[in-house]
Order: C-alpha cells, then sequence, then structure tokens
C-alpha cells in the first residue's frame, strides 16, 4: 500500500502510552489547503481501539505501522465518531485480510449509503488524487444511545454527541478522566450542523462539562484543555443571548441572515480575540456566520 505523506505521531498531545494522538495535514491548494485533524489509538489490555480513519486507507496504514508492535494478544476495534470525509474515508483500511469490526452510530449507516456521500466521494476523487482509493466501508457494529467496551484495564464508554451531526459520538475512559470530543469540540469554535442541532449541541456541551474530564481530546485545536469545552459553550450561549435581543426588535429577512454575524454586533475578530495561532478565517468565519444564523433560525422556530 503507498505510504501517506500528511500523517504523523503527536507525542506531546498524551503523555500516557496507551494513547497515541495522530495527525492528519492536508496540504493540497485549494479549500482544504492547511487543514489538519486527530485520530487516536487506545491500547487496552485487550483491545487496540483505532478513533477514526483519517482521510484514506493509507492514512490508517501509518497509524498501525506505528502500533504493529502492540497488536499480538490483541483485537482491533474501529470507532468512526461520525461519517464525514475526513474522519472515516480510510474505513476500507480494515476489509479482507485487515477486517476488523466499525462501530459508528446508527445514522451513520444513512450518510454512509447516502447518494450525498457517493457525489462528494466522486468530486473529491476527481481533483485529489489522494482519495483514488477510498471506498464508503460503513460500520458493521452501530449503536444509537451507548455503548461500552470493557477493554480489561480500561472501560470506553461510547455515547450519542449530536449537534455537530445527527451522527455524532463521543468516547469517555473514566479510569484516565480523559474524554474524546471529536468534532463537538473545536478551536477556535465548534460547527453545528444546522437549526435542528442548536438543542443538541448545547447538551453535548452541557454534558461533557458535567463529565469534568481532566483531559479532553478534539479532532481540530491541537489541545488537551477541557476549558475549551466551556469556552465553546460560553461562545453559543453569547450568540444566543445576543439573537434574543435582536428579535426583541426585528425580525432578519433571509437574505439578512446570509451574514447573520454582522446582524447580532459579533463579528470573528471579537470571538478569536486573544487567540496566539493563526486562524483559518475564510472557513471559520462561514462557520460563525453559519452558527449565527441556525441560532436565529432555532429561535424563530
Amino acid at each position: 500500500m503507498p505510504v501517506s505523506e500528511g500523517v504523523f505521531l503527536v507525542p506531546e498531545m498524551s503523555s500516557d502510552p496507551r494513547i497515541r494522538v495522530f495527525r492528519r495535514t492536508l496540504n493540497v491548494v485549494g479549500e482544504f489547503e492547511g487543514m489538519e485533524v486527530d485520530a487516536y489509538i487506545v491500547i487496552t489490555d485487550n483491545y487496540l481501539v483505532v478513533f477514526d480513519t483519517l482521510l484514506c486507507p493509507e492514512d490508517v496504514h501509518v497509524m498501525m505501522q506505528v502500533v504493529q508492535d502492540q497488536l499480538a494478544g490483541r483485537q482491533v476495534l474501529v470507532v468512526n465518531s461520525h461519517a464525514d470525509w475526513d474522519h472515516a474515508w480510510g474505513n476500507a483500511y480494515f476489509t479482507r485480510e485487515q477486517a476488523a469490526p466499525i462501530i459508528a452510530h446508527e445514522y451513520g449507516l444513512v450518510r454512509m449509503h447516502s447518494e450525498e456521500a457517493r457525489a462528494e466521494l466522486a468530486d473529491y476523487q476527481q481533483r485529489y488524487p489522494i482519495f483514488h482509493n477510498v471506498k464508503l466501508i460503513p460500520a458493521t457494529l452501530t449503536f444509537t444511545q451507548k455503548l461500552t467496551i470493557h477493554a480489561g484495564n480500561l472501560t470506553i464508554e461510547l455515547f450519542a454527541a449530536p449537534g455537530h451531526h445527527l451522527d455524532h459520538i463521543a468516547a469517555w475512559i473514566p479510569q484516565l478522566s480523559l474524554l474524546l470530543a471529536f468534532d463537538a469540540v473545536e478551536k477556535p469554535l465548534p460547527c453545528i450542523e444546522d437549526a435542528a442541532g442548536v438543542p443538541s449541541m448545547f447538551a453535548t456541551l452541557e454534558r461533557f462539562v458535567a463529565l469534568q474530564p481532566e483531559r479532553v481530546l478534539c479532532s481540530h485545536g491541537k489541545t488537551t484543555s477541557p476549558e475549551l469545552v466551556k469556552a465553546n459553550l460560553a461562545y453559543l450561549r453569547e450568540i444566543e443571548q445576543r439573537c434574543h435581543a435582536l428579535l426583541l426588535s426585528h425580525r432578519p429577512t433571509p437574505q439578512e441572515l446570509e451574514h447573520a454575524s454582522g446582524l447580532i454586533n459579533y463579528p470573528l475578530d471579537e470571538v478569536i480575540a486573544g487567540s496566539t495561532e493563526p486562524v483559518d478565517r475564510t472557513f471559520y468565519g462561514w462557520a460563525h456566520d453559519a452558527n449565527v444564523r441556525y441560532m436565529m433560525q432555532w429561535l424563530l422556530a
């Protein structure tokens, strides 16, 4: 199998040798230039659990080579946090002689089998060679609310965490006080799926806070700080408050909602004030406007 050149181990993200953090960078020129996404491998007494398969089978090959010496005597399990292309398009690695159970939310099957997913893959394969070997491989084991992996020395509690997507899940490892939040938490700001996802995102983040994790790993953000969960929640509450204030005197039109952050006087610069790291202003400007628009639509409904 060709070797992916964009995946590398990030040892500073975990001091525990049982938790391996891998980062995928995408350096193609275009809409995803400079994009980064993290995946994890958790090594337990009984299982080697791969959390997300990144962009393509070659990405998984790199990760599995790093943990090759840990495979003996352990069953490989795969968990898809959700069916987005940067989280589950490497699933094809775990077929044929590398076959392993793939666990995901039940709704992930709907997304994987959708015409939208097939069209997206065809488009990406036409534009980017990296996706040449990608096949849409759905999960083989699914759940809707909660699934627990009893792995010997560690317990891995998978649970529904919608808001970013309906099929989004999270993982809690109580022995380590570690939360794998994936795309439900993001730096500098989270991304809500649509207006219907607003209350779900609030509930998900509040559940994360209630767990009182000592460490949180998210797919985009380069941080392990649990304070990011509270910051994401505070950001959404601020949007909610400003939307409420506007609706007391004005009902925005669909055209006005296209640039919703301006309506509530909450520019991206204010959101990211104090940030010391570069921010993709194009993407997060769009995401911020979308979050405000969805919040407004939810409140109007």
